[in-house]
């Protein structure tokens, strides 16, 4: 999407420049998520032929992650690739409808903090690399803490062996929501919380919902 590869850990432009003006290079790949026909990469029997070649059956790749995803299937399941799809397409919508906002929020010169990220609706891997670009560091807890309930529930677990030890608590029902707690060389500290599921291994991610300054220890 955007012209980019939409393999979240690839990204590569798919068109430039030629050396005849009147030409462009085209290094993308329309490739389609499950198989157009029986016998191929990912093929789902319960879809129709309208649905095999419909547009939310295909993901816009690069040459090489197109020509990775159908060689190796056992690793890149039909789940992980509508995951890099809905992730491709919403970072193009971003891309699309706010191209000159800056990536952090206005903020006085006297400000006694950290820049903050514009982050509400990045996923939390995102946002969590702005924060720490922006100077903001992760309040991380004792590995101890990993078995307490309120971290084993909803996506808890599934932060917690990603290494995001600064999460405080996760909701098991709901919203999915997840807190996590950051500060800054100011000693203010601020927690974010999420919404939505996160499983990276199918590609879904929970997205900031919210943020705010708190002093609580």
């Amino acid at each position: 999407m955007g012209r980019r590869c939409s393999n979240p850990k690839c990204r590569r432009t798919t068109s430039g420049p030629h050396e005849d003006f009147g030409r462009a290079v085209n290094i993308g790949v329309a490739s389609h998520i499950t198989a157009a026909a029986s016998g191929g990469p990912r093929y789902d029997s319960s879809l129709s032929p309208s649905q095999r070649s419909g547009i939310s059956n295909g993901i816009w790749l690069c040459q090489t992650c197109a020509k990775l995803i159908d060689n190796d299937v056992t690793r890149y399941k039909s789940e992980i690739v509508y995951g890099w799809k809905r992730e491709a397409e919403f970072q193009a919508d971003t891309e699309l409808t706010t191209p000159r906002m800056s990536n952090y929020l206005p903020q006085p010169t006297s400000a006694l903090h950290a820049a903050i990220p514009r982050m509400a609706g990045l996923a939390y891997h995102q946002a969590r690399e702005q924060l720490l670009d922006a100077g903001w560091q992760p309040r991380l807890r004792h590995w101890s803490h990993g078995d307490k309930p309120n971290l084993r529930a909803g996506n808890g677990a599934e932060f917690w062996s990603a290494g995001y030890w600064e999460i405080i608590n996760a909701w098991p029902t709901g919203l999915a929501q997840c807190t996590f707690a950051f500060h800054d060389v100011y000693e203010n500290y601020l927690t974010v919380l999420t919404k939505g599921e996160e499983n990276a291994e199918r590609g879904w991610h929970a997205r900031v919902s919210n943020w705010f300054f708190t002093k609580d220890e």
